[in-house]
């Protein structure tokens, strides 16, 4: 998908899943917005924030140099290994915290993730992992694209995927997955039977896509681009984007699908900002999931009522 983190080659655990550049910026000991920290130690600092400020606020810690950020409910932390001049956030919360081995640390953090039948499951669990019955496994790990399972938005989409292969609409089916990230969903709807193609455009969502498809075992045939990338046009379209770019892109988004189309990547301060254009592209929108601040979209493309049936 077209937000990119970062997480591996980080001592930090992760992440904010709405960042778009890599995980760390060099912070020169002579920047002006740096001080030298000694060796040993990371600054850690807590920002509250609105649904509304958390990507902007998010894109401000990155491009400070931030080593991580995480996001919770309210809030954003992030980890710095030389101090920002603290005059640019003025309203946060500054601590010093000692070095440990943040890469164990996070991975201890991180379980196998449900939704339905699929369950995503870190390569590091995949000897002890005991799949259930009507288990759909797929091997996963957060890393330079986004899409770990683990997001609320990425788990709507996943639940829907499964629920449509449930119905009857994904095997055999033409699924396009604009804004791929890691390529869980286009690898998910691929396992269930569906005949996938995953555009995105950042060039690490590809590599990716392509590493993790081939993990699974399945064909996800990927390039580079945005949704005008998708050869032809398909059943069913999954994006999980952002809330402006579902909107400036839901013009083609509806005009890709012959049939029915999952979106997510929408805050749910901000749903109709994606859900007016999105209907005015001729979208009937069908149902609006919420969880977590987020919005996922299912719909059918107006005038295809038996679309993918």
């Amino acid at each position: 998908m077209y937000p990119s983190p970062a997480v591996y080659g980080s001592p930090r655990p992760r992440v904010s899943p709405r960042h778009t550049g890599p995980l760390s910026f060099p912070c020169l000991v002579d920047a002006p917005m740096c001080t030298p920290t000694p060796r040993g130690v990371t600054h850690r600092l807590e920002l509250d924030v609105t649904a509304q400020d958390r990507d902007t606020v998010a894109g401000a810690l990155w491009a400070a140099g931030a080593l991580g950020v995480w996001e919770r409910p309210g809030e954003l932390v992030a980890w710095f290994a030389q101090t920002p001049d603290l005059e640019r956030f003025p309203d946060g919360r500054w601590s010093v915290e000692p070095d440990r081995d943040w890469q164990a640390e996070w991975k201890a953090t991180i379980t196998p993730v449900a939704a339905g039948r699929i369950v995503v499951v870190p390569t590091w669990m995949a000897d002890t992992h005991e799949p259930g019955p009507d288990e759909l496994t797929l091997l996963l790990d957060p890393g330079r694209a986004f899409g770990s399972g683990h997001h609320a938005t990425t788990l709507m989409c996943l639940e829907a995927l499964d629920e449509l292969a449930r119905d009857g609409h994904l095997q055999g089916r033409q699924l396009a997955d604009v804004g791929c990230g890691s390529g869980i969903l286009a690898i998910a709807a691929a396992a269930l039977g569906a005949q996938v193609q995953a555009v995105d455009i950042d060039p690490d969502a590809i590599a990716v896509t392509q590493e993790n498809a081939a993990r699974n075992g399945v064909d996800v045939p990927a390039r580079r681009g945005s949704v005008d990338a998708v050869e032809g046009r398909v059943d069913v379209v999954v994006a999980n984007l952002l809330t402006d770019v579902v909107a400036e892109l839901s013009e083609p988004l509806v005009a890709t699908s012959r049939g029915r189309l999952v979106v997510s990547g929408i805050t749910t301060s901000r749903a109709e900002v994606a859900l007016t254009p999105l209907r005015a592209a001729g979208l009937r929108i069908d149902e609006v999931r919420e969880r977590d601040g987020w919005v996922a979209v299912l719909g059918t493309r107006s005038g295809r009522s038996d679309a993918g049936s």
